[in-house]
């Protein structure tokens, strides 16, 4: 089995910056990780340059890259690394990761579709539609316009919900939730996560459905996750 072992590998953890509190839960304290802002996610074509950016740089150091990302609009695709392996989930957005499989994020879209998904690292580390509404479209265009911007890109939304799964700041997460609940007239729930999927991402196997292992010297692409289903909001 494809599994992560230190003393066999140097291993090197690049992720979001949403997912620092998780990862910080569930890697060995030797691990070397580097975190992105949450903030590439809004021009993912930025996001592969960042991404092999820190792949150029530690290429000498590590021959296994896991990246903490799933597919995030295509984020990902083109990064490679000659010297080492990349192992990614097998998902296309990091709410799978959060809730502890693809499974899990199916049944709960299934069961509620409209729900915008937020963690604690969101609301302390990232920027949501509620940071969005607060700190750019009301300081640039005012109370009536910023209003219409946040309900044209919430408006398929009915509820957030505040995965809970055991790491960070839980207290910073529900005022964010509850604050986001009544800005925009939603209900707030808290649902629980699992770091089930973060903890077999860091530490193996991983010759299963749930991860794609790209070898040295190939781009990553996105024709392993074509087989997922794809979640539409109505």
């Amino acid at each position: 089995m494809l599994k992560a072992d230190s003393s066999e590998m140097k291993q090197h953890l690049i992720a979001c910056e949403v997912f620092r509190d998780e990862f910080e839960a569930v890697s060995p304290p030797e691990l070397p990780r580097t975190y992105l802002p949450q903030g590439l996610h809004r021009t993912p074509g930025k996001m592969p340059a960042a991404i092999q950016e820190v792949l150029d740089n530690v290429r000498a150091a590590a021959d296994t890259i896991i990246l903490g990302y799933g597919l995030c609009s295509n984020g990902v695709v083109g990064v490679k690394s000659q010297t080492a392996s990349i192992v990614i989930p097998r998902a296309h957005d990091c709410i799978a990761l959060l809730l502890g499989s693809r499974e899990r994020y199916e049944a709960e879209v299934a069961a509620c579709p409209g729900t915008y998904y937020i963690t604690a690292g969101w609301a302390r580390y990232g920027t949501t539609s509620l940071t969005a509404y607060k700190n750019e479209y009301l300081p640039k265009y005012g109370e009536e316009d910023a209003r219409y911007i946040a309900g044209e890109l919430l408006k398929h939304y009915t509820r957030v919900a505040l995965i809970n799964h055991g790491a960070g700041d839980m207290e910073i997460g529900r005022a964010h939730a509850r604050e986001f609940a009544e800005t925009f007239g939603m209900t707030c729930v808290e649902i629980p996560g699992s770091l089930d999927y973060l903890h077999r991402l860091v530490n193996g196997p991983w010759d299963n459905g749930d991860f794609v292992v790209v070898p040295p010297g190939d781009a990553l692409d996105s024709t392993p996750f074509m087989m997922l289903h794809t979640i539409v909001l109505p």
